[in-house]
């Protein structure tokens, strides 16, 4: 007896005992809803025959693990995936154009997510609740994104909008979503007068000069350089302090002092050692008591 129902193409339902799952080539439609709360389906390897998923076909398969997904694909529509609570990875194909809203809400055991460069919507809630999600890579096309298509996800600590990386507390920042939509306006029009808090502002600007070298983005950082990098020994940001010591004439004997002064107020160890060797290396001290006292 087959395992599925199937007519003139359409996988309407899905009526076998689980384990790891082959969609048949025949199928080019998965129906609304074909395996809703499937608790059995471990895995899905769905053939390059299937171009159309339909709403809800996996929401609720709490154990679903693995999904290999057709190369011929190009939106995800609405809970395509919900609540898969143990999905911890998917490959999103060249195909995908659309994730739609709700898509990957509430799969708690998603860790990281790489959005294709063909992506151009990500719909409201689309990864809504996603608690485990610890990285996320999102192409500049895929702007802007949908109301709350990362809320609560609370353990978001890197982000990459469109190669440009930050690591931070992101699931501590309010209201995600609207400051990353402002965050990837700013950067496409290299308008750094948007207003942002400088949580969010400083380091993606940062990141987005270190990658482009662009000289309007130089301008920004030379005029806020104190607070930005007093920004980043906060942060205890190693790597960031390292790549701006690189750049030339950003530290001066004007500002240096200050920053070493911070470093060792916010107990920042390694940072302070950077400062005080790149200070002693690049621009030096009007005295020796002055190098003692530091």
């Amino acid at each position: 007896m087959s395992d599925f129902v199937i007519e003139n193409g359409v996988l309407l339902k899905y009526t076998g005992n689980g384990g790891d799952v082959v969609i048949p080539e025949n199928v080019e439609k998965i129906g609304r809803k074909a395996f809703l709360c499937d608790i059995g389906i471990t895995s899905v390897f769905i053939p390059d025959t299937v171009k159309i998923i339909e709403e809800n076909v996996f929401s609720g398969c709490a154990n679903l693990t693995a999904v290999r997904l057709s190369n011929c694909i190009e939106r995800l529509e609405f809970g395509t995936f919900s609540s898969c609570t143990s999905l911890t990875s998917i490959v999103i194909p060249d195909s995908v154009r659309i994730i739609g809203n709700g898509v990957f809400a509430g799969c708690t055991s998603l860790e990281i997510f790489t959005i294709g460069d063909n992506v151009k919507s990500i719909g409201t809630q689309a990864f809504f609740a996603c608690k485990n999600l610890k990285a996320v890579n999102i192409p500049e096309s895929a702007f802007p994104l949908g109301m709350d298509a990362f809320s609560y996800c609370k353990n978001l600590k890197e982000l990459s909008i469109n190669g440009y990386i930050v690591r931070k507390n992101f699931g501590a920042v309010e209201n995600l979503t609207g400051k990353l939509n402002q965050t990837a306006f700013m950067l496409h029009h290299k308008d750094f007068s948007v207003k942002l808090e400088s949580a969010i502002k400083y380091p993606f600007i940062v990141a987005y000069y270190l990658k482009t070298q662009d000289e309007t983005a130089l301008t920004y950082i030379k005029r806020q350089f104190s607070k930005i990098v007093a920004y980043i020994i906060e942060q205890n940001d190693i790597e960031t302090i390292e790549a701006l010591t690189a750049v030339d004439n950003l530290f001066t004997q004007k500002n240096i002092d200050k920053l070493i002064q911070t470093a060792i107020e916010k107990g920042a160890s390694e940072i302070y050692v950077i400062l005080l060797n790149y200070k002693n290396e690049h621009i030096g001290y009007t005295d020796i008591e002055k190098r003692l006292k530091l």
